[in-house]
């Protein structure tokens, strides 16, 4: 009887989790590392017992998430699942106006843009809707079709002109992505506009690490568990070196991998690996692929201070100094037992705050965010009561021009013993990320 295969996978977030499941369907021994404390790497949410309930915020996700719908279908959480506005409040020289991503009606009265400006925005949306089963925003290999060079910018501004692209495309783009529409391809843009249309919006009330620990099941996880080196033995077997939780190290040995980890921690770890394992060019991809931190400063605020439940974005041209604030209703329950009604409100800081802030201590955090916030909304609370902080200096990674390409052609090429996985091989979502662990495995079993 033939010895079951093992098979480390580096990196316990979506799509190191959703690697496994293939990888335990298929009959493999599966063991997770994972540097943090749970899994759902970067779609991990954070939890607070002195509000209800208890999560932070959530990873959005769409009902176009299709690998993320069958899960949740399969473990049964479709109850867990809360449905948030489709809709933002679009500010622009101080004048708030409400638009709804997928209603003509709020486009129609939409303030910012003038007739011939919606005109255009909604005759391209409607083309783009139209390719949309050629526009799977998860898929580099369609993506790659449209991935010509050309900037979210220039094809904006050249398909429906420069008004929508300051007042339309700029708030829905670089407010919840947190990039410049310079910086990425257009191929996610219209990818993104194709398949906004009909669709609902979610996060999960426990946080996206409930996929994420369900699709690790029957795979063993080491958590605290950070990977230092890999290497090949002379069997062909994969060593694996990682740090313990006491601060020690431990060597195991494997048949296969599959590095799921963010494309910084993949170049280091696969730059030791013989070049017919990790090509060139691969480590190359990993190595030049940029991100973008992220700093979510949060506060309480009394109900009725703030538009409640809403995502408020600026509008127009020029730099942000705030990319986005989002309100979240919750309850506040204090040491006595009172539960308080509040907006559980973020603030995210433009790129260069961020950049100056990400490893500042909290109190300075706190500080700038209440003296930058009345730039996108006049009105925000100068007393708003400091709540919790996330930083993540490896944030969302761009989806640069020409990136979609590569990321395809690096996809067909891959072959065992170490396959790799991650969303800069797809673009910064939760589903991309799977997708993309369920490609390695499907190529790692290609060649076994």
């Amino acid at each position: 009887m033939p010895r079951t295969r093992r098979v480390a996978v580096v990196g316990g977030g979506m799509s190191g989790c959703a690697a496994a499941r293939e990888l335990v369907m298929a009959g493999r021994e599966v063991t997770i590392y994972e540097a943090d404390d749970g899994l759902g790497g970067r779609a991990r949410s954070w939890h607070r017992p002195e509000i209800e309930p208890d999560t932070g915020i959530n990873l959005w996700f769409t009902t176009f998430y299709g690998e993320l719908f069958e899960r949740i279908k399969e473990y049964g959480l479709e109850h867990d699942m809360v449905e948030m506005r489709n809709s933002m409040v679009v500010v622009a020289n101080g004048k708030p106006v409400n638009l709804v991503a997928d209603e003509i009606s709020t486009l129609v009265t939409y303030a910012h843009s003038g007739a011939w400006d919606k005109l255009r925005f909604l005759a391209a949306s409607m083309a783009l809707t139209a390719k949309r089963s050629k526009l799977d925003l998860f898929e580099p290999e369609q993506l790659a079709a449209f991935d010509n060079g050309t900037s979210a910018a220039e094809w904006a501004r050249n398909t429906m002109g420069e008004n929508a692209y300051q007042h339309l495309i700029r708030p829905m783009i670089e407010s919840f992505w947190l990039w410049r529409c310079e910086e990425i391809s257009q191929a996610h843009v219209m990818a993104m506009i194709a398949n906004v249309v009909g669709s609902k919006f979610y996060v999960f009330g426990r946080g996206m690490e409930t996929v994420a620990e369900r699709m690790a099941g029957g795979a063993e996880v080491r958590l605290n568990t950070e990977v230092s080196e890999l290497s090949v033995d002379g069997d062909n077997r994969i060593r694996i070196t990682a740090s313990d939780t006491d601060g020690g190290s431990v060597t195991d040995t494997f048949d296969e991998v599959v590095m799921a980890t963010t494309a910084p921690v993949t170049a280091k770890l696969a730059a030791s690996l013989p070049r017919e394992i990790a090509s060139p060019h691969l480590l190359r991809f990993a190595e030049t692929q940029r991100y973008e931190p992220a700093l979510s400063v949060s506060f309480l605020i009394d109900r009725g201070r703030m538009p409640s439940g809403e995502h408020i974005v600026p509008a127009g041209p020029g730099t942000r100094s705030v990319r986005s604030i989002i309100t979240v209703p919750k309850t506040l329950i204090t040491r006595d037992g009172r539960h308080i009604e509040k907006e559980l409100t973020f603030v995210y800081l433009g790129r260069e705050a961020t950049r100056e802030l990400i490893d500042a201590p909290e109190k300075v955090q706190y500080a700038r965010a209440l003296e930058l916030a009345p730039a996108l909304w006049p009105a925000f609370p100068k007393d708003a009561e400091p709540f919790h902080i996330v930083r993540r200096p490896v944030g969302l990674m761009w989806p640069e021009p020409g990136r979609y390409r590569r990321a395809a052609q690096l996809a067909r090429e891959q072959r065992g013993p170490v396959v790799f996985a991650g969303d800069y091989l797809g673009c910064p979502t939760a589903e991309a990320s799977m997708r993309t662990g369920i490609r390695a495995v499907n190529s790692l079993l290609a060649t076994t």
